[in-house]
């Protein structure tokens, strides 16, 4: 297989690191895994030492500047991208992985439009973002899509990226939207991106880090990309 790492992206979600590491570790071991860590550090810390887990202390900046800092800390050929709520099942790694091996594919997006999730249908917030899904979905298919094979879920964050690739993106944004631009901008230059059913589940704990006003990044990013 080819080599790969899990880079995990935590901020102040040390009530779910139990929950996650464990369900990695019954699947993969831990010298596979990177956490990056932002926000009240220290608690999220002990658990991830306990397990033997590597973890980063993140920049404070946001998600998108967590994935640019842990990508020069890896070297493996392929990077998984999972988040920390609980929320990705690691047995569907192995299908975000699929589609690379003996591929040229440059990105593979666990899509929950072509399997489910649970985050979609609760409170007026969640309605937003899915409402903001779908309609990012539709603009970059229009802009950016020539390839004849719709994207469904530009902002899913559970997906799989070839390193080599990554680096020739020039991604500059900071928050949650890097997952958007990332599909942007694989889209300009030309490269193959693939989307495999996933399952999203609720978080384990606590609350959401994304919030209704993270509708305006997102739109920035689109702007961004089509001026220039």
């Amino acid at each position: 297989m080819t080599p790969f790492s899990i880079l995990v992206f935590a901020k102040n979600e040390e009530a779910n690191l139990p929950f996650v590491t464990d369900r990695l570790l019954e699947h993969y071991a831990a010298d596979k895994i990177l956490f990056v860590l932002d926000g009240n550090v220290a608690p999220s810390a002990g658990i991830l030492c306990d397990r033997k887990i590597r973890f980063l202390r993140g920049t404070g900046q946001g998600k998108g500047a967590a994935i640019r800092m842990a990508i020069r800390e890896v070297e493996s050929d392929i990077l998984v991208f999972m988040d920390a709520d609980g929320s990705h099942d690691p047995a569907e790694i192995k299908d975000l992985l699929a589609p690379m091996a003996g591929s040229q594919v440059a990105l593979v997006i666990g899509s929950r439009f072509l399997g489910s999730s649970e985050e979609f249908h609760g409170n007026v917030s969640d309605k937003i973002r899915y409402l903001g899904n779908v309609t990012g979905n539709v603009i970059i298919n229009r802009l950016w899509n020539r390839t004849g094979r719709k994207i469904t879920d530009a902002q899913d964050g559970f997906r799989s990226v070839r390193r080599s690739i990554f680096l020739t993106l020039g991604l500059e944004e900071n928050g949650f939207s890097i997952e958007q631009e990332m599909v942007i901008r694989c889209l300009k230059k030309g490269y193959d991106i693939r989307e495999v059913p996933s399952r999203e589940g609720k978080r384990v704990s606590g609350r959401s880090h994304i919030s209704p006003l993270h509708f305006f990044c997102y739109v920035g990013c689109l702007i961004r990309n089509w001026v220039c």
